[in-house]
């Protein structure tokens, strides 16, 4: 009798344990393997990592337009793991021009996208490289397996010291407009996604802002806003990169190309 209820009650703890303690990181995620990332960029304020973003050309990163900030206090970290301590494979750089999409919506969220022009150029190496944009801007089928990275909030609610990434699924857009009902205009610039485990929350969170969405191994957009993070039928929603966008990067990027 009391070996069937040790089976037993190990068998409890097996079930429990994953719905309890399964969601500690990013949100549902966990954390990468030191500079596996080498894209990332870490934007922060005061030493703290309010956004995210990704190096697409040596002096750019493109980020979500809501990340601006005044420049005096923004910096810019590549080749980090952990941003907020001096990490010696670490290039910083002020932002020396910021260039929101000029259509940015700031109360639907509507073209949340904007290129960063550093101060001075990346040297990449092992540590730090570019995204490079999308070589087809089709859009995204619902079911396609995704991912998202940052340094943003965990389910502990406090931001991740380690870059963290967690595992998404594209939601259709149907479905995403009937759980944001009129809180939110999900339009086709954007892409909506989601955990596909309803019992282990994954979704991004704040300070995940303008880091890259990547699908099927290919950059397909930018974490632009959601509900409550990790919140159970209600996707995050994403600046998809549209042949439009794509377009408005390259412009950007050669207008103001040092000379």
């Amino acid at each position: 009798m009391t070996s069937h209820l040790s089976v037993l009650l190990f068998s409890l703890i097996a079930v429990i344990l994953p719905l309890r303690y399964g969601c500690m990181d990013i949100i549902g995620g966990h954390v990468v393997r030191p500079h596996s990332r080498p894209y990332m960029a870490a934007i922060q304020r005061k030493d703290l990592t309010v956004c995210g973003g990704a190096l697409v050309e040596k002096q750019w990163v493109l980020t979500a337009a809501h990340c601006e900030l005044s420049k005096s206090e923004a910096r810019v970290v590549l080749g980090a793991h952990r941003p907020s301590i001096a990490e010696k494979d670490q290039q910083i750089f002020e932002v020396m021009h910021y260039f929101p999409n000029p259509q940015y919506d700031g109360s639907s969220k509507e073209n949340d996208i904007m290129l960063l022009k550093l101060n001075d150029t990346a040297q990449l190496n092992k540590y730090v490289q570019l995204l490079p944009l999308p070589d087809s801007c089709e859009d995204i089928k619902p079911g396609t397996r995704c991912k998202v990275a940052g340094w943003g909030r965990t389910s502990s609610g406090k931001p991740s010291k380690y870059l963290q990434e967690t595992s998404i699924a594209i939601v259709d857009r149907k479905s995403c407009k009937h759980s944001y009902r009129n809180n939110a205009k999900i339009t086709s610039n954007m892409l909506c996604a989601a955990g596909k485990n309803k019992f282990f929350k994954r979704d991004a969170c704040q300070g995940d802002s303008g880091g890259p969405l990547i699908c099927a191994g290919q950059y397909s957009g930018i974490v632009s806003f959601g509900g409550r993070c990790g919140r159970r039928n209600m996707p995050g929603v994403y600046t998809r990169l549209t042949e439009k966008y794509v377009d408005w990067i390259t412009k950007i990027v050669s207008l103001h190309r040092d000379p």
